[in-house]
């Protein structure tokens, strides 16, 4: 068992592109709001100008070319783990026999057994890891999953959700890699929705079978930009998730959730804030929960589960900075991580049974 960390604790950042950069921000939030907690002393990008650019925002950081060299840095306590997808496995599993903690980005690796792989090595070593399956601290999804544990609103009958995307080569996600075979390990599905795939069963619980087709407009071989997943959930509803990575830069990524109950209508087009719509079987017509309402459910129920959040009160509309909290937290001893690596794994496996009945043009059963 990893013991506490009780000073500073130092991060190193493994891949300075996009993802690690939203990462290094958030890392800051949480350093200004807890008395300098944490704090990045390294940066490797196989680009040592985007090394030392996103090094250069933090005093003192270095910057190099290498993850192994990073790592190899006695005084690091924490990676994160921010390259593309064909890096992760090996990142990870010398991050874990150094005695690193390990945060990693989603997808985990390029196919579930090397993502099972890592996670035993994180195991063997005794260090703490966590998975960046973000979307499980949206504050509308939160309040949603919350809304579904009442106990009046009936059986669950049904639910569907849309997430589309322009193609990440350009633009705001602008990631030249997503299109390449060798660094990603598929297209919309893994590299995007497997964020669905996790959301959808941490909010209404396991799927024991699932049926799915894709379609190939403009990515590279095995690189799909259309993905038609239809779920039984063991609850005994269905479930349907539609992943789209489009041709309409000027289209904000975004994802649409309707669930359907016995008693409840449940409705939103924004994956962060809301509003959320919603329906009860005695109200005559649809009613609106506002952004703020769901921010400020979501902060005093969030606040009271997750006490070690309240330092970052101000940023919990920001999913990406609870995240990156819940972590050095857990590396504090205040909580365990979350998600946990196990929830990555079974994401992937999720996502790779989709790509088999793609494959197969048949049902696949879901393996826990």
């Amino acid at each position: 068992m990893a013991t506490a960390i009780g000073g500073q604790i130092r991060v190193g950042i493994i891949g300075a592109g996009l993802i690690g950069q939203t990462h290094s921000m958030m890392l800051r939030y949480v350093a200004d709001c807890t008395e300098q907690s944490v704090r990045v002393v390294s940066v490797a990008d196989v680009s040592r100008a985007a090394a030392e650019r996103l090094a250069s925002r933090w005093s003192g950081a270095r910057a190099v070319e290498s993850a192994e060299e990073l790592i190899a840095d006695s005084s690091i306590d924490a990676v994160w783990i921010c390259t593309p997808t064909a890096m992760h496995r090996q990142a990870c599993i010398a991050a874990a026999r150094a005695g690193k903690h390990v945060f990693c980005e989603k997808p985990l690796a390029m196919t579930a057994a090397d993502a099972s792989e890592m996670a035993a090595a994180i195991k063997a070593a005794g260090v703490k890891s966590q998975v960046g399956l973000v979307l499980r601290f949206s504050p509308v999804y939160n309040v949603i999953k919350w809304i579904f544990e009442e106990a009046d609103v009936g059986r669950l009958l049904a639910v569907t959700m849309r997430d589309d995307q322009d193609f990440p080569t350009r633009g705001v996600h602008a990631s030249a890699w997503r299109n390449d075979p060798s660094l990603t390990a598929g297209g919309t599905l893994i590299e995007h929705s497997v964020h669905d795939f996790d959301l959808l069963t941490w909010m209404f619980g396991p799927v024991t079978t699932l049926s799915c087709r894709t379609r190939n407009l403009n990515g590279a071989d095995g690189v799909e930009d259309f993905g038609a997943t239809a779920m039984e959930f063991a609850g005994g509803f269905h479930g349907q998730l539609t992943s789209i990575w489009h041709r309409m830069m000027g289209r904000p990524s975004n994802r649409r959730l309707e669930v359907f109950a016995e008693n409840l209508f449940v409705a939103s087009d924004a994956d962060t804030l809301g509003p959320i719509i919603f329906q009860r079987g005695s109200g005559a017509n649809e009613e609106t929960i506002g952004a703020s309402e769901v921010m400020a459910g979501f902060t005093e129920k969030i606040l009271r589960e997750r006490p070690w959040l309240a330092p970052i009160k101000a940023r919990l509309a920001i999913p990406y900075a609870a995240e990156d909290a819940t972590f050095i937290a857990a590396l504090k001893g205040a909580c365990e991580p979350y998600p946990e690596f196990a929830a990555g794994v079974s994401a992937q496996r999720m996502v790779e049974a989709a790509y088999q009945s793609a494959r197969s043009a048949s049902a696949v059963p879901i393996r826990t």
